[in-house]
C-alpha cells in the first residue's frame, strides 16, 4: 500500500513540475504557495502564512481527507487544524512540517492586511502556477441581497485563479484575501460571469487559531 501510494505521488509531482512549466508570470518573491494533493489527487492552491501553516478555501477539504502539499519542489504530508466550510466561513487551515522541507530552504512568511480594500484597487492573486493581475470591484455589482455579505470581490473572472489562490495588495505586500466563489448574472445574451469574492483578511484573522492570530 505505501508503495502504491508513494508511486502515486511520485506521478502526481511530475504532473506537477510538468504543469508549471507554460507560466505566464511566476508569483512574487515575497509570497509562498502551495498545491494541495487531496486524497492522492491534485486539488486546490493555498497559501503559506508562517511556521509550516497554509490557508485555503474551506469547501476544497474536508476532515476526513488525507491531504500533501507541494511546495518549495518536494511533498510532504499535512494535517487539517481548522476545518472551515462554504456555507459559513469558507477557509480552512493546514500545518505540514517545516523541517522536512529541503536543506538551507525557507518559505517567505506573509502578513494579513490591515486595511480593507475600496473599488479600483490593484491586487495580485496566485494560485499554483500564477499570478495575474486584477482590481477590486464594487458589491454594487452584485444584487443587494448578496452585497453585505459578499463585499470583497474582484474584476477579471476568467484569468484569474480559482478557490484557494491568494488574493494580495502588491504595494502593502500583505494577503488581502483567499478566493472562495464566482457570482453570475443572466442576461439577455445568457449567463454572464459578474465578480469573484474573496473571503477577507478580517475573517482570516478571526479564524486562525490564537498563536498564529497574535502573529499577524
Amino acid at each position: 500500500m505505501r508503495a502504491t501510494v508513494l508511486g502515486l505521488l511520485i506521478l502526481v509531482l511530475a504532473t506537477l513540475v510538468q504543469g508549471c512549466s507554460d507560466t505566464t508570470e511566476q508569483p512574487p518573491p515575497w509570497v509562498a504557495v502551495a498545491r494541495l494533493i487531496r486524497n492522492g489527487g491534485p486539488w486546490g492552491p493555498g497559501v503559506y502564512l508562517q511556521s509550516g501553516w497554509v490557508i485555503t478555501a474551506g469547501h476544497l477539504t474536508s476532515v476526513n481527507d488525507t491531504v500533501h502539499l507541494y511546495i518549495a519542489g518536494v511533498i510532504l504530508p499535512a494535517k487539517i487544524l481548522k476545518q472551515g466550510s462554504l456555507d459559513d466561513v469558507d477557509l480552512t487551515l493546514l500545518e505540514f512540517d517545516e523541517e522536512k522541507l529541503p536543506a538551507g530552504k525557507s518559505l517567505p512568511q506573509v502578513s494579513l492586511c490591515e486595511a480593507p480594500p475600496w473599488p479600483g484597487d490593484p491586487v495580485i492573486v496566485v494560485d499554483a502556477k500564477h499570478a495575474t493581475r486584477s482590481h477590486i470591484v464594487s458589491p454594487q455589482v452584485l444584487s443587494f441581497t448578496w452585497r453585505v455579505k459578499f463585499n470583497t470581490l474582484i474584476a477579471d473572472v476568467a484569468t484569474t485563479g480559482n478557490s484557494g489562490s491568494g488574493v494580495f495588495d502588491p504595494n502593502q505586500k500583505c494577503l488581502l484575501g483567499i478566493m472562495s466563489r464566482k457570482f453570475t448574472a443572466q442576461t439577455t445574451e445568457g449567463e454572464r460571469d459578474v465578480a469573484k469574492y474573496f473571503v477577507p483578511a478580517a475573517q482570516i484573522r478571526s479564524f486562525l487559531p490564537t498563536e498564529v492570530r497574535e502573529s499577524h
